[in-house]
């Protein structure tokens, strides 16, 4: 094994860990904010951060894994349990990008469609949440019956075959291309309807108006941070040079990923940005209080 291998598995597990505790952060200070005073969007936020950690919490036990069998601490076999936790990764990705594509219709429904109000309602986005994880879990389910997670041998965990072009393919449509091609249209329409429209003096469609150009700049963003996985699942297989990295580097590519997804969810939610600038002002006063 050699040492960049272990570098970009190390780097990945600790990376994975760090967004894991800054997740269990957020979704703290969360659910106390939601439970005071229940709002959508702190729910909708709530659920991206939820799929980043469920990601995370996996993300670290392959990493572990594959840490263990480099120190010869560990042999993988292909079991029924290993099929499902590779299976598992890749339907967690398809959450992740499919629950920021929620934030889309929410935006897009409070701005386009405000009479529909059962649209805006909580109770509605608590039936929604559910049915995007079934649902996201469902459309890769296909990779599973094909049995194309596999046992890696190099890795000691279950994953694609470097060489299968139907799993990468099927994947990457489900995971990357539908959540973006979604939030582009929406957004697009958004954007022009409220050009449009003589309804936007509303403060908070003006609000929208603001979240929905940021969201739609966070989305060019987040296309840029995963084109190189695209890129990479389509390239490296083929490329003798860095084909036994393969996974080593798609795994340190997802690591950048979930950074730059958990910063943006910040960035597009100005009701977090307000609980956080709380959170931090009520620490300064307790250590002032303190000292």
């Amino acid at each position: 094994m050699s040492t960049v291998a272990m570098t970009l598995n190390l780097s990945s597990l600790i990376g994975s860990v760090l967004i894991a505790i800054v997740c269990v952060f957020m979704l703290s200070v969360l659910l106390r904010s939601i439970i005071i005073k229940p709002d959508v969007v702190l729910i909708l936020t709530a659920n991206n951060y939820l799929s980043i950690f469920a990601f995370e919490i996996l993300s670290v036990s392959n990493n572990m894994d594959v840490y263990r069998a480099q120190h010869k601490l560990y042999v993988a076999e292909e079991t029924l349990i290993c099929r499902i936790k590779g299976y598992s990764i890749y339907s967690l990705t398809a959450i992740i990008f499919n629950s920021f594509a929620l934030h889309a219709v929410f935006r897009f429904c409070r701005v386009v469609y405000p009479s529909h109000i059962w649209l805006q309602y909580r109770i509605t986005y608590a039936v929604i949440i559910p049915m995007l994880w079934v649902i996201s879990f469902l459309l890769l389910l296909p990779v599973h019956i094909w049995h194309d997670v596999e046992l890696i041998p190099t890795e000691n965990i279950c994953l694609f075959d470097v060489d299968d072009a139907r799993a990468y393919r099927w994947s990457t449509i489900i995971i990357y291309y539908l959540p973006m091609i979604f939030i582009g249209i929406i957004y697009f329409k958004v954007v022009r309807y409220m050009h449009r429209s003589v309804l936007t003096t509303s403060v908070r469609s003006k609000l929208d108006l603001i979240v929905a150009r940021r969201i739609v700049r966070a989305v060019r963003v987040l296309i840029l941070v995963s084109a190189p996985t695209v890129v990479m699942e389509v390239m490296l297989p083929s490329t003798d040079t860095l084909k036994p990295l393969f996974y080593r580097i798609l795994n340190a590519t997802l690591v950048m990923i979930m950074v730059a997804l958990s910063l943006m969810l910040v960035y597009v939610t100005p009701q977090l940005k307000q609980i956080l600038a709380r959170f931090a002002k009520r620490n300064r006063v307790s250590s002032v209080y303190l000292k």
